[in-house]
């Protein structure tokens, strides 16, 4: 007598031999995957070995440092405020300690008692080109880090527009000095002159940078802006210069000669 169609998956899981196949097969791979966790790991990840961290206090950090590497380790220099009680730009702590047991590679942070730094004065290179205000900071002790274009116009490209930290401020020798560029005039539009005479220097130079043009007028150190150029209601390109003046109190009239004799 013919199986039937239905008979077919009834012996399939009925088949003693393929259940006895796939359970040897379950069992190869869990004892692989204990094999290769237990046995080839540890000896990929030397996971028996074990280093000694070295003393490294009272060590400059380059010494600390190459100390380190030659220990097997990494290092990771971190400042703290100066202790004028402590021996100054060496390593006065480290993490973990020394002698303790740590795999190979691990990292070990070190602090310094950091001396303080010369302070020097911050030039003002603000509407300088690049290419002028690198030497001044660079002439100080200061470098140039981050250089980015600014959303602020000027009447010439690569013009300092803005800097961080501002002009005039005491600053650690060595600082990095970020800087916005002018990308120039913006050709594409036009914006309109606001009216600032009456106004003090300071708040009519934030006014016409507010409408997107430039103003500089180094002289205008008055109470209050008198002139304007161009003035207000006129149509200029975003970048375009506003000239102020807002002229200083009136100068001392000259002594009389003295004609005594």
């Amino acid at each position: 007598m013919a199986r039937s169609d239905d008979d077919a998956p009834r012996s399939i899981l009925t088949d003693r031999a393929l259940w006895t196949g796939l359970f040897g097969i379950l069992v190869g791979l869990v004892v692989a995957v204990l094999l290769f966790n237990y046995a080839i790991m540890p000896i990929w990840t030397r996971h028996e070995a074990s280093i000694a961290v070295p003393n490294i206090r009272e060590m400059t950090s380059t010494e600390a440092e190459r100390t380190l590497v030659l220990a097997g380790l990494d290092g990771e220099l971190r400042e703290q405020p100066f202790n004028p009680n402590l021996t100054a730009d060496l390593v006065v702590d480290q993490s973990p300690s020394a002698a303790t047991l740590v795999k190979p590679g691990r990292r070990i942070y070190y602090y310094v008692n950091a001396a303080p730094k010369e302070l020097v004065v911050m030039p003002d290179v603000v509407t300088l080109s690049e290419g002028a205000a690198r030497p001044q900071i660079e002439d100080v002790g200061l470098a140039v880090g981050r250089v980015e274009l600014d959303s602020v116009r000027t009447p010439y490209e690569n013009t300092v527009t803005r800097q961080l930290p501002a002009a005039g401020r005491r600053i650690p020798r060595g600082t990095r000095i970020q800087l916005w560029l002018s990308r120039g005039v913006d050709t594409s539009r036009r914006v309109e002159v606001p009216d600032v005479v009456g106004m003090t220097p300071a708040a009519a130079r934030a006014r016409i940078r507010e409408a997107g043009l430039w103003v500089e007028s180094p002289r205008a150190t008055g109470s209050r802006v008198t002139v304007q150029d161009p003035i207000r209601g006129t149509l200029l390109n975003p970048g375009k210069e506003v000239a102020i003046q807002a002229p200083g109190d009136a100068a001392a009239p000259a002594a009389e000669p003295d004609t005594t004799e």
